[in-house]
């Protein structure tokens, strides 16, 4: 659950001693920073700072400057080179409720990318939880296959999975996360893709929502 600390602590987590008053757009970027761990510049534009003149570019610099974020340059097959936002350690994204992304040979950037897209299409959902903080009930229900993301439907109360794609998986892997998530009973299924990537198509059956983002 993101948490709301105040600025002073963060500024001594960091250890800049930075002059800096976190604006109500800040908080709300950060908050959606401590659930998906990662967010592109176009999102906070879109999302955050959309009543901005420059967009998020002067503040997220501001907030890059003080220590609190710290940002890179994610490269996509299929588009421009896009920044990307992450907390600056471990004791400032603890701060705030939230981790820092772990990524690797198997988890890129990319697909964290995929997956806080796939957040704030589906409304940024306040339940919405990935994977390294589900708990040992959510973990034990997905079974030994574990979806990127979940969150609950409060319309239904039903819980839905989200699955981000970067656009390499097989359709026989897709196919089998599908039919494993089925049988256990977890029919609500988000599919989330690249849009300008070729990905192999998920089964079309009920229940089930592709996104290309």
């Amino acid at each position: 659950m993101a948490s709301n600390p105040k600025t002073a602590k963060l500024i001594r987590l960091a250890g800049t001693n930075a002059n800096v008053r976190l604006s109500v757009a800040d908080r709300d970027f950060l908050k959606d920073l401590s659930k998906v761990q990662l967010i592109s510049s176009d999102l906070a534009d879109r999302h955050h700072y959309a009543h901005l003149k420059g967009a998020s570019g002067r503040s997220l610099e501001r907030l890059e400057k003080a220590g609190i974020i710290t940002s890179k340059i994610l490269y996509q097959p299929w588009a421009a080179p896009i920044k990307t936002y992450q907390f600056a350690d471990k004791s400032i994204a603890g701060a705030w409720g939230g981790r820092l992304p772990v990524t690797g040979a198997k988890r890129t950037d990319l697909h964290e990318l995929i997956a806080s897209r796939a957040y704030f299409e589906l409304g940024r959902p306040a339940t919405f939880k990935l994977a390294t903080d589900f708990t040992k009930a959510e973990i034990a229900l997905c079974g030994s296959m574990r979806p990127d993301a979940i969150y609950t439907d409060v319309s239904t109360g039903e819980m839905v999975l989200v699955e981000a794609d970067s656009g390499h998986y097989t359709r026989s892997q897709i196919t089998a996360k599908v039919a494993h998530w089925r049988a256990a009973g977890l029919t609500r299924q988000v599919w989330a893709q690249p849009q300008h990537a070729r990905s192999a198509q998920v089964p079309a059956l009920p229940g089930i929502n592709v996104m290309r983002l």
